[in-house]
């Protein structure tokens, strides 16, 4: 594997190596992701928060699209209605915040996009830390279908699960607690990195 890895670099042209970290295999797996028990089951975690994550974007994304042309991705539709929220003009930073995202170039991207579609505007300072970004009228028309549909469509599909609402409030909070580790493990992640 080493010697491999080696080749690899040189015709790469790379005199960069990889980190070597160590791990407990508690029983041969055939994915590297997946040696241990415990990693066969985070997997599965992931690719269902993966799967999940992917539906909802798309879901934003169409309902968006059916009350309005403006055509928008699901990051876009989640800041239009962080935007929107409380009806009170957000700056960037919390925007990211209430998202839990910290790419500002993406971010000033999206807001650029939906202020170009008059979905929303600027007020404020000129400085780009001050602005601040509230929904036009147009925007908060869109809000409104986007969010009537929203409740005509997703309400009685989950009401129809059987348990959902004493079981949405559990998931919820351990959703932000797994959020979190995910956050802790990525300062863990780039300490190491920056380890010999």
């Amino acid at each position: 594997m080493k010697r491999t890895m080696n080749t690899v670099l040189k015709r790469a042209g790379s005199t960069v190596k990889p980190k070597t970290l160590s791990f407990v295999a508690e029983r041969p797996g055939n994915w590297h992701l997946a040696r241990t028990e415990t990693e066969r089951r985070l997997s599965e975690f992931e690719f269902g928060l993966e799967r999940l994550a992917q539906a909802y974007y798309r879901w934003k994304a169409a309902c968006l699209a059916a009350v309005c042309d403006v055509p928008l991705t699901g990051d876009d539709v989640a800041v239009l209605n962080v935007v929107r929220m409380g009806d009170e003009p957000k700056r960037l930073s919390e925007i990211g915040q209430l998202l839990n995202r910290v790419d500002v170039p993406n971010l000033q991207y999206a807001t650029r996009k939906l202020v170009r579609s008059g979905l929303i505007e600027t007020e404020g300072s000129s400085s780009r830390k001050e602005t601040r970004y509230r929904a036009t009228t147009t925007g908060h028309s869109v809000t409104e279908a986007y969010a009537a549909l929203r409740a005509a469509t997703l309400p009685p599909m989950l009401d129809a699960l059987d348990g959902w609402a004493a079981k949405s409030e559990t998931t919820s909070i351990q959703l932000d607690l797994i959020a979190g580790l995910y956050a802790q493990a990525a300062q863990v992640a780039i300490t190491r990195r920056h380890q010999p």
